[in-house]
C-alpha cells in the first residue's frame, strides 16, 4: 500500500470528492440521474461563469497566484479545476499554508533538529520548529538592525529596527509586523513605541510586547497574533522582570535606529506603501462606472459588484496586531 493509500484509509473524512456526495444525491438504482446532477454543478463550478465581467486572462492569472502564493502547483490544472482549487482552499487560513512552505523549506535545507514529520500535531509545534530554525540562519548583518534588549541560555528579546530584522526574527508568526505585503504596519509600530520579540531559544516559543509612547501601556501577542494577557505569557518568573524594564524605556524603536537605519526604513516601507496606495486608487472602480448585468433570478448575486468588492477586499486587506480585544495592562514604574 502506497503512502496516499494510508493517508486517504487514515483520513477517509479528507478523501471524499463532489462526485461521492453526487452519487449519494442520485436514489437510482443505475445512477441515471449523476449526469444531470453532474451537468448542473459542473456550471456553477465554471471559472469564466463565475467571473463574467472580467477579462478572462486576469482572472485565470489571479487564481493561478492565488494557489502559487499557497505552495500549489498549477501546472496541467483546466481553468475549471483552478477555480474549484481555489474555492476548497479558501476553507483554510493562509497563513497555514505559508507556516508549512517555511517548515519546508528549513527542512529541505536540513536545519529542522526533529525531523520526524509524523511526530507534529500542532501548527503550534511547526511554528517553533521554525523559529529554531531561523534563528540559525541570523546573519552578521542583522546585527546592526537589532537592539538586543537581553539574552540567556533559554531567552532573547530583541527590538527590530528593520523590517528584515523583523521578517528574520518573527519567522514563522502571524504579526502584521512581519507582513511583507504590508510594510507600512512595521514602520508605524517601528515610529510608535516599543516593539520587542521575545523567544525561547529552547522550545521556539515566541511572544511579540508593544507599548505605544507616551503612553505608559503595553499588550501581547502570540506566534499566531492572538492578544494574550501579560500573566498568561509561557514564560519563566523570573522574564516578568526583564520585560517590564525593556518596556520602561522612553525610547522608541526609531529613536534607536541611526540615520541610515531610519532612511532604510522609509525607503522599504514608506516609499513602497505610497506607491502601492497609488496603485489602488488607480484600480479600484467606481460604482457609478460599473456595468451592472440584471440578475436573472433573486438568488443570483450581481457579480460585477463581488467582482470589485473583491479586488478592494485583496488590495486593501488589513492584517492583524492592531485593536485589541481584550484589557491592555498598564506597566507601573
Amino acid at each position: 500500500m502506497s503512502r496516499i493509500d494510508e493517508l486517504k484509509k487514515q483520513y477517509p473524512e479528507l478523501n471524499v470528492s463532489l462526485l461521492d456526495i453526487i452519487v449519494n444525491l442520485d436514489t437510482s438504482k443505475t445512477y441515471k440521474y449523476a449526469p444531470l446532477f453532474c451537468k448542473l454543478i459542473a456550471k456553477r463550478l465554471n471559472l469564466k461563469n463565475n467571473n463574467p465581467n472580467e477579462n478572462y486572462s486576469d482572472v485565470k492569472l489571479r487564481y493561478e497566484s492565488s494557489l502559487i502564493n499557497r505552495g500549489i502547483s498549477t501546472i496541467n490544472l483546466t481553468d475549471n479545476e483552478l477555480f474549484v482549487y481555489n474555492m476548497l482552499m479558501d476553507y483554510f487560513p493562509t497563513e497555514i499554508f505559508s507556516t508549512i512552505k517555511e517548515f519546508m523549506y528549513f527542512m529541505d535545507k536540513n536545519q529542522i533538529e526533529n525531523k520526524d514529520v509524523t511526530s507534529y500535531s500542532t501548527i503550534d509545534e511547526i511554528r517553533g520548529a521554525i523559529t529554531l530554525a531561523s534563528m540559525k540562519e541570523l546573519t552578521k548583518e542583522l546585527e546592526g538592525q537589532v537592539i538586543k534588549e537581553y539574552e540567556d541560555d533559554v531567552w532573547v528579546a530583541v527590538r527590530p529596527l528593520t523590517f528584515q530584522a523583523s521578517l528574520k526574527y518573527g519567522a514563522g508568526t502571524r504579526w502584521c509586523t512581519t507582513y511583507q505585503a504590508e510594510k507600512n504596519y512595521f514602520e508605524k509600530y517601528w515610529r510608535g513605541g516599543i516593539l520587542c520579540y521575545f523567544i525561547n531559544k529552547k522550545t521556539g516559543y515566541k511572544f511579540a510586547g508593544y507599548r505605544s509612547l507616551p503612553d505608559r501601556e503595553m499588550s501581547f501577542w502570540n506566534a499566531a497574533d492572538n492578544r494574550v494577557d501579560y500573566l498568561d505569557l509561557e514564560i519563566d518568573d523570573y522574564m516578568f522582570q526583564n520585560i517590564r524594564k525593556i518596556f520602561s524605556s522612553e525610547f522608541t524603536n526609531k529613536n534607536l535606529s541611526s540615520d541610515e537605519i531610519q532612511d532604510l526604513v522609509h525607503r522599504e516601507c514608506i516609499e513602497a506603501y505610497e506607491k502601492k496606495e497609488v496603485l489602488v486608487e488607480q484600480d479600484i472602480p467606481q460604482l457609478e462606472q460599473l456595468v451592472v448585468n440584471e440578475p436573472q433570478a433573486m438568488d443570483e448575486p450581481n457579480q460585477a459588484l463581488i467582482n470589485a468588492a473583491h479586488r478592494y477586499r485583496t488590495m486593501t486587506a488589513v492584517p492583524r496586531f492592531e485593536e485589541p480585544e481584550v484589557p491592555i495592562i498598564p506597566i507601573r514604574g
